[in-house]
């Protein structure tokens, strides 16, 4: 089946009936069920992702924003579609039914080819500017302050971590993903991301150095692939050195392309909107799910 964003409709009929299959085929309702006496609720959980996912897919990534696109074009569909307040909570309680639906949906989607190279870098999620840190609350006390190597600045929020299958040409596939507060390294994020995986090769940054950790992988027959760091006081990289750090720059150069496509597509870095934790973490499995979606059908 063709599905274009010139025919939004057709695309939101699909994305809802894809939504009621998981949640009638798989296991999907034992992370939004209700343990009281409003377990039925009219507006369905079906119809609450797509009512977030699908204003992502056409460009609005605010929440507030998208709720009034729905709620302006599509009312007729959804007549039980809650107040905005109504709607955001439920969101916000979802969280662990969104990890799971990005795991359903990258099962659903995803090559069948096997992937044995992987690059693995980070997102910083900023909830606001550094110089506002210590008066913030927002999200506390999961917030705090980090700092992007990148950009070179210091941000107050959060930082995903992104594991992406190598493919040439074009972007890294999408595969996991995995939030954890600004303040951690990424290598103390990867030591509990990555012991998992067997039999592939990870191509990391300089923040991955860590000889030990690199054997450690090493006997689950994962091999880190890092660039040659040079030491504090030691002599400048002979040519030999710098050629094969010129090679793995290239080789992880896709991934910050895939984490600037993620930003253009859903602005996930932008979360000067959120109030709490679970806001927090909705905010980013909502516009993971769309940018995974968008990425696997190529809207």
């Amino acid at each position: 089946m063709f599905l274009s964003l010139d025919d939004p409709d057709t695309v939101f009929v699909w994305l809802y009936s894809l939504l009621d299959d998981f949640n009638k085929q798989t296991d999907l309702p034992l992370y939004t069920e209700r343990f009281s006496n409003n377990q039925v609720v009219p507006f369905s959980d079906a119809e609450l992702f797509a009512t977030a996912i699908f204003p992502v897919l056409m460009g609005y990534s605010e929440k507030k924003q998208g709720y009034r696109y729905v709620y302006r074009h599509y009312r007729q569909w959804f007549p039980a579609l809650p107040t905005y307040e109504a709607w955001n909570r439920r969101l916000n309680q979802s969280v662990d039914a969104w990890q799971y639906l990005y795991s359903l949906v990258l099962r659903q989607f995803a090559p069948p080819q096997p992937v044995h190279e992987f690059v693995v870098d980070t997102l910083p999620i900023s909830v606001c500017q550094a110089q506002h840190s210590a008066k913030s609350t927002t999200a506390q006390p999961f917030v705090t302050k980090g700092y992007c190597k990148a950009k070179k600045k210091y941000y107050v929020g959060a930082k995903v971590q992104l594991l992406a299958g190598f493919q040439a040409p074009g972007l890294p596939t999408l595969g996991g993903y995995i939030v954890e507060t600004a303040k951690d390294h990424d290598l103390k994020i990867a030591k509990d991301s990555l012991c998992d995986l067997s039999g592939v090769a990870i191509y990391g940054d300089k923040a991955y150095c860590d000889r030990g950790f690199q054997l450690e992988l090493f006997e689950h027959d994962t091999n880190l692939i890092v660039p040659i760091k040079k030491k504090k006081g030691a002599p400048p990289l002979g040519l030999f050195d710098q050629a094969y750090n010129s090679l793995h720059a290239a080789k992880r150069q896709p991934i910050e392309s895939l984490g600037a496509w993620i930003q253009n597509k859903t602005k996930i870095q932008e979360a000067s909107k959120v109030r709490s934790v679970n806001g927090l973490f909705s905010h980013i499995a909502v516009k993971m799910v769309a940018a995974l979606l968008t990425f696997l059908l190529d809207f």
